[in-house]
């Protein structure tokens, strides 16, 4: 072992001594020769590099709504799994989750993905936008304090009396108006509809300043739980919730079985039967694979992670709103699921991987004959110059046949001693090294032959 690696340092030492400046010399010929070539390869590998963009850009900019609900702790969570999986995330939180497609759609911004609650937008609105599926479920809250109340029509109830609406231009704003038209024609924004953020709405609603507030968000919510927690406060029954689901199709009904809030005190003290809209995540049509595999893989690790109050209503993430057109990533995601390579790979690698494996095939299928070619190339030159060698070997002994002088044939000897210097300095192919050893022989004999020829005519 220890006699094989000296003769493998030696093999180095020698290679790297005299044969390397030969063979890059050879090399140097080479491309000469196939300069052309090497540019119009280059810059077809830079506009397929140009096209694909193996890597993504530097940071991915996504909206939420407001701080402490469902959106901004969802969006914290993804935030987390691109940090553990080397892509940035950032996160920014806006007024609603309206304001954040609003910023998406633009151009000047550098929103390039955003939440979006079922029933707030449509593909109409935002034609360059995509959709990766829902991701979470967003039930529709109405609380109130005082006594239970019982009414099929809850809208109709609150009319007339002073309640939260959410914020303008929030997404609980929207569905509050929406769905208070729908059953109340010609109701409008009234002034007892109080357009207020949702930490103000639930303080109000403890200091008994307002009669209820509407809200649209997850029940891990910060304000939800706090409104849940608190004794003093109610959560409305929807006892048509069957009905809005066959007028809405975005809308999907949920239950909250009785005493599931807190067993010892039996709250909730019967079913309560609400709507809950499902929550999408939306993207530029032209976002990078790898983050868009990104945000599938996150909702997904997020929601094996996250215990569902409502865990019978879906298993997410999952393409529920068809409001916008799955992006082709996302398609392949709903469709044959989550392959292989990112149990192995960085997810941005395995993500170019799954995103032109056909032309990764295709690539090779190319490359490999074109390596073949090459190696052929280098054999080739290899044979080439030594049959420039040899054949000038035979051109000079055919001369020195015809000399007549002791002048002549003294050039044919300087000739032939600049043809040894020259094969000397030339690479040859490790498997052609013999020929060189011949044609040194023969060069040899050549001058010798010569020089036999001049001591004769002396």
């Amino acid at each position: 072992m220890i006699k094989q690696l000296i003769s493998i340092n030696a093999f180095i030492r020698n290679y790297a001594r005299y044969d390397l400046k030969r063979e890059l010399h050879a090399w140097l010929v080479i491309g000469r020769y196939y300069l052309p070539l090497i540019i119009v390869s280059t810059v077809l590998i830079g506009i397929v590099v140009f096209l694909i963009k193996p890597f993504p850009d530097h940071k991915t900019h996504l909206a939420i709504g407001q701080s402490g609900g469902l959106a901004d702790q969802t969006g914290r969570e993804f935030a987390a799994y691109f940090r553990q999986h080397g892509l940035n995330l950032n996160i920014q939180n806006m007024a609603g989750l309206e304001s954040g497609l609003q910023q998406l759609e633009s151009d000047s911004s550098q929103i390039n993905a955003s939440f979006v609650t079922s029933g707030t937008a449509t593909r109409e609105n935002y034609p360059d936008l995509v959709s990766l599926g829902s991701v979470q479920i967003a039930p529709l809250w109405l609380f109130y304090r005082g006594n239970k109340i019982v009414t099929n029509d809850p809208f109709a109830f609150y009319k007339d009396k002073l309640i939260s609406i959410g914020a303008q231009g929030t997404v609980t704003n929207k569905l509050f108006q929406r769905l208070m038209e729908t059953n109340n024609p010609g109701t409008g924004l009234r002034n007892n509809f109080l357009q207020l953020p949702h930490a103000e709405a639930a303080e109000q609603l403890r200091a008994g300043k307002i009669d209820a507030m509407f809200i649209v968000d997850g029940f891990n919510s910060t304000i939800v739980q706090s409104l849940i927690n608190d004794s003093s406060i109610r959560v409305m029954d929807f006892p048509l919730s069957d009905a809005y689901v066959k007028k809405f199709p975005f809308l999907q009904k949920l239950v909250i079985p009785q005493a599931s809030f807190k067993i010892d005190e039996e709250r909730p003290h019967a079913d309560i039967r609400l709507l809950g809209s499902s929550v999408n995540l939306l993207v530029e049509n032209n976002l990078h694979p790898a983050i868009q595999w990104g945000f599938l893989l996150a909702a997904k690790d997020v929601n094996l992670k996250t215990q569902d109050f409502f865990s019978g209503s879906s298993v997410y993430p999952k393409y529920q709103d068809k409001s916008f057109p799955l992006s082709d990533i996302a398609d392949r995601f709903y469709t044959t699921g989550t392959p292989a390579l990112f149990n192995y790979l960085p997810l941005w690698l395995a993500a170019l991987i799954e995103n032109i494996w056909v032309e990764l095939v295709t690539f090779f299928l190319i490359v490999l004959p074109l390596i073949n070619k090459l190696i052929g190339f280098r054999t080739f030159t290899s044979k080439r110059m030594l049959a420039r060698l040899f054949w000038e070997l035979r051109y000079l002994e055919d001369e020195a046949k015809n000399c007549k002088s002791k002048h002549e044939l003294e050039d044919v000897i300087s000739r032939l001693r600049k043809l040894e210097e020259t094969a000397a300095e030339t690479w040859i192919e490790d498997h052609d090294l013999r020929f060189y050893f011949n044609l040194s022989r023969g060069v040899d004999t050549s001058i010798k032959s010569v020089e036999k020829q001049i001591a004769a005519l002396q």
